[in-house]
Parts: structure tokens; C-alpha cells; sequence
């Protein structure tokens, strides 16, 4: 009788018991570890973190060499303001880990990023600065090691005396996209295969691309390819693609050079992201959707004066579906053209003007009979409010 009382009682407290080991047997969700908050140095976060963890680290300057060997990522809030300073070491060195890496400037480093033994890693939207920019010194930007089905995207090199973005070791099918690599000893440095490569741009390198081992790599996508700074190539049909290809070596050509530099910008509206997409030989800043007029895409273009400048704009027509104006400081541009690429996603425009400063928008065109139609049902409500002041003067 005792026995099955003691039991009776037990029975909570084993059924409690069984929950909270079912519990810990759960999938954890990963935990957000913040520098300085909670370690004042990036690898004692690192360090204190479990694999699928997120170090986050404030922005400020940090002189550390950092080392990852497990699956985490690593961002920091901004890569104008996160500076990562390795005075003289590699800056970040990742060895057989899933890791991404994402807003740092990494400056004075052997090696920016170096990744080794490692698949599946991100690296994306980073600034990384040589410390030299002579190529005696052996540094390298972001430097893939025996490491596979990675993604370099949208990261911006720069200054490295000897390889900009490399991918060594018979590294191969990963992704480099959107980078712009600039003034380096060697741009873009392969010894893989099967990797892709496009809408990077390369500008001002010794060596624009330098194959160690040669393999077939694609260096463009369908319809478009890579800026090649030194591209002398034509531009006869005017889309903003080279009518010839860009020759690296007997297995690596890219199809479909850019005539311009690449630019993609995001445009976020109501919880929905719309991709706008330019090749421009002039540079273009202060992007902006919804200025000066609602609806409206504006730009700001710089080129050497008197020389000939062009945009080519791939607009999503949930913005604009076909129907546009354009506007060069206020005025028609020289050409303008809505290209055969044009489908029911894109709407593909091309236009030209003579360079200097220009400030571009883009609007929506409304169609005719609707602007009529707004005319017409917006003259009886003048007509009533102009009637209305005119009785508050007689009084």
C-alpha cells in the first residue's frame, strides 16, 4: 500500500521529468552573443559560442586576428563603421566550418578572409583594403582554400598588392557575384572548376583574372557577364553587352562582357523588395525610390566631361510595367531605347547623354485617356470649390 502511495506521488514528478528531457533533446534556437555587450573581443564571443550560434558586433574599430572552426555567423552592424585591424596577420581564418561572414572592413591583413577545408561558407558585403597595394607583398582579399559551394557576393576589394579574390586548392562550384575588385595585383585568381562567376567588376588590376590551373569556369550567366575595365571591345546593337567575349585562357571566357559597371540596388515597399539593376559607364550615386515625386527612381550620374555616357535599367514591372518618362536634369536623354529583352517581369530601358554631372529620374507614365479621365472628373470639383470663394468674397 506504501509502495503504490509513493508511486502515486512519483508519477508527477517522472512525467515532468520525461517533458524537460524532451525538451533539451529539441532543437535550440541560436543564440545571439553581442561584442562588446557580452565579451568584450570578437573571439571570446567566438569562442563562448555553440555551432548555429550568431555573434553580432557593434561597430567600432577591433585589432584582432580572428579564428572560426565551427559552424556560426559572424556579422557586423554596419561595414562602413565594423573595422576589423589585423595589424599585419590574416584577419579572419576559417578551417572545416559552415560559416557566413557578413559587414566588416578588414584593413592591414596578410589575408582579409581566409577560408580552408570549408563548404557551404557566405562571405558578402564586406570592405576589404591591402596594406601595401604593391604586388611584391603576398596578401590576398578573400582567399578560398580547398573549399566548395561557397558564395562570394557583393564584396568590395581593394588595394591588395598581390590577389584580390582567389580560389585556390582546386576550390570549386561556388558563386562569385556582385564584387567589385579594384587596383590589385591579380583580380580574380582560379585553380577549380565549375565555378560561376558574373556581374563582378573588375577595374584597374594588373591581371584582371589569372588561371592557376585551368579548368572551365563559367564567367557569365545567359544574357550577362563581368566589367572588364580593360574590355576594348563594341557595343554595335547599343544593350549594354560586348559584341565579343572577353578571352582569359582556352577554358575561360566570359560570353557577354559588360560594356559598364554593374550596380544592383533593393527597393523595399509594403513588406515587398523590388531588384533594380544597372550597367552604367558613369558612376552613379545617391540612389533613391520616391524622390523627388512619388513612384519615381532617382539617380545621380559622373562621368568625364564630353565623353558619350550611357545607362542600361532593368526595372521589375510591378514598378513601372513598360510605361516610363526619363529625364536628364529635367530634359529628354539624347537616345533612349526599351530593349528586346523586354518581358512580362523586366522592363529593359537604354539611354545615353553627353557626360559630366547629370541628375536622372525615371516616372511612371500614365496612359492618356486615364490622364484625361483625371482632367475631366477634377473640373467639377474645381468648379465647386471656385464657386464657394466666390460667395465668401460677396459676403
Amino acid at each position: 500500500m506504501i509502495h503504490r502511495k509513493v508511486l502515486f506521488l512519483l508519477l508527477p514528478v517522472m512525467c515532468l521529468s520525461l517533458l524537460g528531457s524532451v525538451r533539451f533533446g529539441a532543437k535550440a534556437s541560436p543564440t545571439i552573443i553581442r561584442v562588446p555587450q557580452d565579451y568584450t573581443t570578437i573571439q571570446e564571443a567566438i569562442n563562448h559560442a555553440n555551432p548555429g550560434d550568431v555573434v553580432n558586433v557593434s561597430a567600432g574599430t577591433y585589432y584582432e586576428n580572428l579564428f572560426i572552426d565551427k559552424n556560426l555567423t559572424l556579422t557586423g552592424e554596419n561595414r562602413e563603421n565594423t573595422i576589423l585591424n589585423a595589424t599585419g596577420g590574416c584577419g579572419i581564418e576559417v578551417n572545416s566550418a559552415s560559416v557566413t561572414i557578413t559587414e566588416f572592413t578588414i584593413v592591414n591583413a596578410t589575408d582579409g578572409v581566409y577560408i580552408e577545408e570549408s563548404n557551404r561558407c557566405i562571405v558578402s558585403h564586406n570592405n576589404v583594403t591591402g596594406s601595401h597595394g604593391n604586388i611584391t607583398d603576398y596578401e590576398r582579399g578573400i582567399y578560398l582554400y580547398h573549399t566548395n559551394n561557397s558564395i562570394v557576393t557583393d564584396n568590395a576589394v581593394s588595394d591588395v598588392g598581390y590577389r584580390g579574390i582567389v580560389l585556390c586548392g582546386h576550390s570549386s562550384e561556388n558563386t562569385i557575384t556582385l564584387n567589385t575588385v579594384r587596383d590589385c595585383g591579380n583580380g580574380i585568381v582560379l585553380s577549380g572548376e565549375g565555378d560561376f562567376i558574373f556581374h563582378n567588376n573588375l577595374v584597374n588590376n594588373q591581371y584582371q583574372a589569372y588561371i592557376l590551373d585551368s579548368f572551365y569556369n563559367a564567367w557569365n550567366d545567359t544574357y550577362e557577364g563581368n566589367y572588364w575595365s580593360d574590355y576594348n571591345g563594341t557595343d554595335a546593337d547599343k544593350d549594354g553587352i560586348g559584341d565579343t567575349p572577353y578571352l582569359i585562357d582556352g577554358n575561360n571566357q566570359d560570353n557577354h562582357p559588360l560594356m559598364g559597371m554593374f550596380y544592383q540596388f533593393e527597393i523595399i515597399r509594403q513588406e515587398q523588395t523590388d531588384i533594380v539593376t544597372m550597367i552604367c559607364n558613369s558612376t552613379i550615386t545617391d540612389f533613391a525610390f520616391g524622390t523627388p515625386y512619388p513612384e519615381a527612381i532617382s539617380f545621380n550620374t559622373t562621368g568625364p566631361e564630353g565623353t558619350k555616357g550611357f545607362c542600361r535599367i532593368v526595372i521589375p514591372n510591378t514598378l513601372y510595367d513598360h510605361n516610363y518618362t526619363i529625364l536628364v536634369d529635367g530634359s529628354p536623354p539624347l537616345e533612349q531605347n526599351e530593349l528586346p529583352l523586354s518581358n512580362e517581369t523586366h522592363t529593359y530601358l537604354y539611354f545615353t547623354y553627353l557626360n559630366t554631372t547629370h541628375s536622372i529620374i525615371i516616372i511612371p507614365e500614365f496612359p492618356t485617356m486615364l490622364f484625361l479621365l483625371i482632367i475631366l472628373l477634377s473640373i467639377p470639383t474645381a468648379m465647386v470649390v471656385r464657386k464657394r470663394q466666390l460667395k465668401k468674397r460677396a459676403k
